[in-house]
């Protein structure tokens, strides 16, 4: 008995084998009934059945890979030189295919015939119909070959696509061709779009492919040998170029600018475009369109916690489209542009009150020196950060990475610098690199003394003890001080964070009588004025000490408790 998977079967009472081959389910659209191909092997022998069945099998296997890649074609960048070099092969093979079926198969040649006779125009003539071309007539033995009256009407049609093939090559016009490479493109699993790059230069080869075609069918009309390329020409898969996605974007993206990006800015944008290929997997830069950005804000919406968040997942796949538009020019246009997620500001800043400093800096750590046990704090950090915090408006990330070189005198007054000179040193902003008198109140509680017992002792860094995360040297500081804040009763929203410090001086020094300026220069906002206002100098520093002086917290006692040195 046969293999059942081999397709060869024998019906009843007869003694001859079958062969059938049924449609793979995600064919079934295409065929009719649930078997692709039926047909006589014309043998009695099981092993010979059996070698026919192998060979169609593998025909059959080819074919639906191609109905496959037919049917699920993928877009590409751009059409390679591979690529167009087997799409003309395939234009050449697949018409000189064509003129060998007409040659050997002559009632194949009848119907193409007819249909080009039927679709030519009519001559008028005073009979009530046109008359009967004698090739219909003629009679077809295989073994004599194509009858002569069917032969003649091959050749005028030869000839006359081999006069417009010759036309369109000295014209150089490839729209006419254009349908074919298409198909033939779909064949091999892509999209053949005119706008692709390389689109034009493959059309050209396909035409000089056409052309020659055409003149070998004219040379077999004289009885020359033309062979016809082999078989594996028109079944072979081409070797796409790789889409140009989203995260190639990323890629570029996070390398580029002035100065390196953030680690975390990097982290936050990779989280972003993840999200984005969970939901389109693959996606290729050129199909991400105005209707996908439309669809996908709806879902960032309904899926996302806060609109907030939403927000800013959209506005980061916003940001790459951007990049890939107008730095590096791979797209036409910037296809999400003017697309938003309106969001409320969830926690609005605001200044620190009286009850809340009182709570914050009444614990043991500040009126004991009980410095926390736990590795995040950094021991004396956890005293001295909030209190510069509180005295300074500086942000958290630019106080935790502070070096001893970092707390100067100059021309004898006591300032801190804020840059990015340092190894593992970062500035938000160009603004943020300044240098601010350090308030009078610290130096009484001893930070003078503290930051020279630290040098003293060899320390580069101001807060020894404190662990810092490259690209985040808050990060630790960070998670100990809601944790602090949560010991109080000080968390949910509204609870004053870290940064709530920035918004308690500003006020402070502004109903003190300071300008939006002095203001800037101090907290390290972008300020007006010419880049000369902005040079940190001893007598800028002059200038600047009195409206840090201006911060003052009347309800706030704080005892000078600290030692120069915690250990």
């Amino acid at each position: 008995m046969p293999k059942p998977d081999t397709g060869v079967y024998r019906r009843s009472g007869s003694t001859r084998w079958q062969w059938r081959i049924k449609v793979p389910s995600d064919l079934r659209s295409l065929y009719p009934t649930e078997w692709a191909f039926r047909a006589s092997l014309d043998t009695e022998d099981l092993r010979e059945a059996n070698s026919k069945a192998v060979a169609l099998r593998a025909q059959w296997h080819a074919r639906f890979d191609e109905q496959r890649r037919e049917l699920n074609p993928s877009s590409v960048e751009r059409i390679t030189p591979e690529m167009s070099k087997v799409l003309a092969q395939r234009v050449s093979a697949i018409l000189l295919a064509g003129d060998d079926t007409l040659r050997t198969n002559p009632e194949a040649a009848k119907l193409l015939l007819k249909a080009v006779h039927k679709a030519a125009p009519i001559p008028i003539t005073i009979s009530k119909s046109p008359p009967r071309p004698a090739w219909l007539n003629a009679e077809v033995d295989p073994f004599e070959g194509v009858p002569i009256e069917l032969a003649a009407e091959l050749r005028r049609l030869n000839a006359t696509m081999d006069a417009h093939s010759a036309t369109e090559m000295s014209l150089q016009r490839v729209a006419g061709i254009m349908p074919m490479v298409q198909a033939e493109a779909l064949k091999l699993g892509f999209r053949f779009d005119k706008k692709t790059p390389g689109a034009l230069d493959a059309l050209r080869d396909c035409l000089r492919e056409y052309r020659r075609a055409f003149q070998s069918i004219r040379a077999r009309d004289a009885g020359e040998v033309v062979e016809t390329p082999a078989p594996s020409v028109l079944g072979a898969p081409v070797q796409k170029e790789k889409a140009t996605t989203l995260r190639d974007v990323f890629d570029r993206w996070k390398r580029s600018g002035a100065t390196p990006r953030k680690e975390d800015s990097i982290q936050a944008m990779d989280r972003t475009l993840r999200q984005f290929e969970g939901k389109h997997p693959s996606a290729a830069l050129r199909d991400i369109t105005r209707e996908m950005g439309e669809a996908y804000r709806s879902w960032l919406m309904e899926t996302c916690r806060t609109p907030k968040t939403a927000r800013d997942r959209l506005t980061g796949l916003k940001t790459l489209l951007k990049y890939a538009f107008r730095d590096l020019e791979w797209t036409q246009r910037h296809t999400w542009e003017g697309l938003d997620i309106k969001a409320k500001t969830t926690n609005k800043r605001r200044a620190i009150t009286e009850g809340e400093m009182r709570k914050l800096f009444g614990t043991s750590l500040h009126t004991e020196y009980a410095l926390p046990k736990i590795k995040q704090g950094g021991q004396d950090a956890a005293y001295w950060i909030p209190l510069l915090g509180a005295f300074t408006g500086a942000r958290l990330g630019e106080l935790c990475q502070l070096r001893t070189v970092d707390v100067q005198t100059v021309d004898g007054i006591p300032a801190l610098a804020l840059t990015d000179d340092g190894e593992d040193q970062s500035i938000k902003t160009e603004a943020g690199r300044r240098t601010i008198p350090i308030h009078s109140e610290l130096i009484r509680l001893g930070f003078m003394d503290y930051a020279r017992a630290m040098k003293e002792a060899g320390n580069e860094s101001l807060w020894p003890a404190l662990p810092i995360r490259k690209g985040k040297p808050s990060d630790f500081f960070g998670r100990w001080f809601r944790e602090f804040r949560k010991e109080l009763g000080m968390e949910g929203p509204g609870a004053p964070s870290f940064h709530y410090f920035r918004h308690t001086v500003r006020p402070l020094m502004r109903r003190a009588g300071f300008d939006a300026m002095t203001r800037d220069l101090i907290t390290g906002h972008e300020a007006g004025g010419s880049i000369g206002d902005r040079v940190y100098d001893g007598l800028l520093l002059a200038e600047l000490r009195p409206a840090v002086e201006a911060i003052q917290y009347p309800g706030l006692a704080l005892q000078v408790v600290a030692p120069h040195v915690s250990r």
